[in-house]
Order: C-alpha cells, then sequence, then structure tokens
C-alpha cells in the first residue's frame, strides 16, 4: 500500500469507500469545546499498517485547526492519546 487517503465525513475520518469503509474512526460532540472519539474500526487487511494512529491523527488536527479538546470511550484511541505526548495538548482524557 503506497499512500493511504484519509477522508472526511459527518461522524469522523475513513478510509476506503463511504459504504464500504476499510477503516474509520468516529467522534461526537460532547460540549462546545469537546468531541469524544467513541469509535475506531481498522480492517483485517490493513491491521498492523498503523491506520489506527493516523485515523487518531486526523482527529487531532481537526479538533485542533476548530479549537476543540478532546475525550475517548474508545479504548485504542484512548490509549493511543493518552500515551503520545504530542496530543496533550488537545487530549483532557
Amino acid at each position: 500500500m503506497s499512500s493511504l487517503e484519509i477522508k472526511r465525513d459527518e461522524k469522523g475520518f475513513y478510509v476506503g469507500n463511504p459504504s464500504n469503509k476499510d477503516a474509520e474512526i468516529t467522534f461526537v460532540k460532547k460540549d462546545e469545546d469537546t468531541i469524544d472519539i467513541d469509535h475506531t474500526e481498522v480492517s483485517e487487511n490493513l491491521q498492523g499498517q498503523g491506520v489506527g494512529g493516523k485515523l487518531v491523527q486526523a482527529v487531532v488536527d481537526y479538533a485542533r485547526e476548530n479549537n476543540l479538546n478532546i475525550t475517548a470511550t474508545c479504548p485504542y484511541a484512548e490509549k493511543k492519546l493518552s500515551r503520545t505526548d504530542e496530543y496533550l495538548d488537545v487530549f483532557v482524557g
């Protein structure tokens, strides 16, 4: 796989076709200043390629561009955000 195109929809970010996503991360607005990542899923054929991490990065970039904080009820995203120092400016636990 050469380059991975991460696309945006109303629920979050994804890889693949809108009707058949190979990977996705979704978030909901908690309040005026905070979004919550509630789901991350990567298909078997993309696992082990860092796709989940790239999706988390896309949400972090989105949050920074929109002056939002991030929480995560998704265990994968929570672990990734809490263990990555450069995300601590937007991750509020």
